[in-house]
């Protein structure tokens, strides 16, 4: 299907969507706007109750899944992988899931011109359907990057996919565009030569992005349901790739926490209104994690502040030992665990106080943020190998080394009794049935 949509505040822009449930092609034209309808982060459990349709999950990083994992798979042989999806071009964002599909994306062409939303049946890997665009933003990005760099999100109604080069765009869960915009058409300074990869978030109703840089840096906050602009708001002139984090408030209503190596605020989704702010310098890498009424935030090695009061939150800890280098931290079962390069840190959730610490061998690089299922931690290397580690004890134990053969750098879902990991090339669902 080829498109020509025109908006005032966007560049002609060509878009070509192959469906792979049918050959009909038809064309569509978006000329009208939808007021606002009420989203949420959190989606209907009756019916998303396996849905991890965000950067880090559900929770972002702040409750383990039950999920019954398998400590041995192999890429190779073969042995727990249920299916294994090559995919043209080069992702390093995460997949998420929404339903029974798997949705993800890549960039491939000239320049990594050419940017794709594909969606798999999760149960068989059988592609579903797939949107094609072409960015009109700046694609250049550090060589083990990817255009395609931050994870989609869903409200399981919309999906949102945003690219370094600042092109972003919605559809409905069966692939119908609803909107497109490209922001580096409103911004032309967004945007740095590693590349972007702060992750959307849709909260009330309202797609968030962060994009942080030298040149034009500002979140903005758009209506999900016609891409319209809700609120915008200056950010610092500094290059950030932490992505922006959803809360619940005590009043029952939500928040987003954005941070920077200069601030730490907290905004209302639907307005942008600023709730707080803290001149506090934070990580441009990791991004925080909300976990029983605690706000842990990449600052100053750990910190954790308090969420139970309304205004600005209170300090609870800071552990500089918990440092993490890239990966975002997790927490489970009230221990709190971080990366630092290859050390594998645990700390109390309540006090910040180290607990133990487990070096991971032979890992080369780690970008990926871990994910537990059950009592097991399993954090994947950009290599692609995967350690598994057991939480069982009074101190972590690695009880697996697996690989897949396939660079990993972004976070994988868990979703049922399985994992779906994006690889650079490939899209893989590991379970033992």
């Amino acid at each position: 299907m080829n498109l020509e949509k025109t908006n005032s505040s966007t560049a002609r822009h060509t878009l070509t969507r192959s469906r792979t449930r049918t050959a009909i092609s038809r064309v569509l034209s978006l000329s009208t706007f939808l007021s606002i309808t009420a989203g949420a982060v959190m989606l209907e459990a009756t019916s998303y109750a396996e849905d991890w349709a965000q950067f880090r999950g559900p929770d972002v990083g702040g409750a383990p899944s039950k999920a019954k994992l398998p400590d041995q798979f192999d890429g190779e042989s073969g042995a727990n992988i249920a299916w294994k999806i090559p995919i043209p071009g080069r992702s390093v964002g995460g997949a998420i899931v929404v339903g029974d599909q798997v949705i993800t994306t890549t960039s491939d062409g000239m320049e990594q011109r050419r940017i794709r939303l594909l969606s798999y049946d999760k149960n068989t890997g059988k592609q579903n359907w797939e949107q094609q665009f072409v960015s009109r933003g700046r694609p250049f990005c550090h060589p083990t990057s990817a255009n395609a760099a931050p994870t989609p999100a869903s409200d399981g109604k919309h999906v949102v996919t945003f690219y370094s080069s600042n092109d972003i765009a919605c559809v409905d869960t069966e692939g119908n565009l609803i909107w497109y915009r490209s922001l580096a058409s409103d911004f032309p300074k967004a945007g740095n030569d590693v590349g972007m990869s702060s992750s959307p978030v849709i909260v009330d109703g309202v797609a968030i992005v962060q994009v942080e840089c030298q040149g034009d840096s500002f979140a903005l906050g758009m209506n999900v349901e016609d891409g319209t602009t809700v609120w915008r708001q200056d950010r610092p002139r500094k290059a950030n790739w932490a992505s922006p984090t959803p809360v619940k408030l005590p009043s029952g209503s939500n928040a987003v926490i954005m941070q920077s190596s200069d601030d730490l605020v907290a905004v209302s989704p639907r307005d942008g209104k600023q709730l707080w702010k803290m001149e506090t310098g934070c990580s441009t890498t990791p991004s925080a994690t909300v976990s029983g009424g605690k706000l842990i935030v990449p600052s100053g090695g750990l910190t954790a502040f308090d969420l139970s009061s309304s205004g600005a939150p209170s300090q609870l800890w800071k552990e500089n030992k918990l440092n993490p280098n890239a990966c975002s931290p997790i927490v489970a079962n009230d221990r709190v665990y971080t990366i630092n390069r290859t050390i594998l840190v645990c700390g109390d959730a309540f006090t910040g106080k180290v607990l133990w610490q487990l070096r991971i061998p032979d890992a080369n690089q780690i970008w990926s943020s871990p994910v537990i299922a059950g009592d097991r931690l399993l954090l994947f290397a950009m290599d692609g190998s995967c350690t598994v580690v057991s939480l069982a004890g009074e101190e972590g134990e690695i009880v697996q080394k697996n690989s897949l053969g396939d660079e990993v750098l972004g976070s994988p879902a868990v979703s049922g009794d399985a994992l779906f990991v994006r690889g650079a090339k490939n899209l893989w669902k590991i379970t033992t049935k």
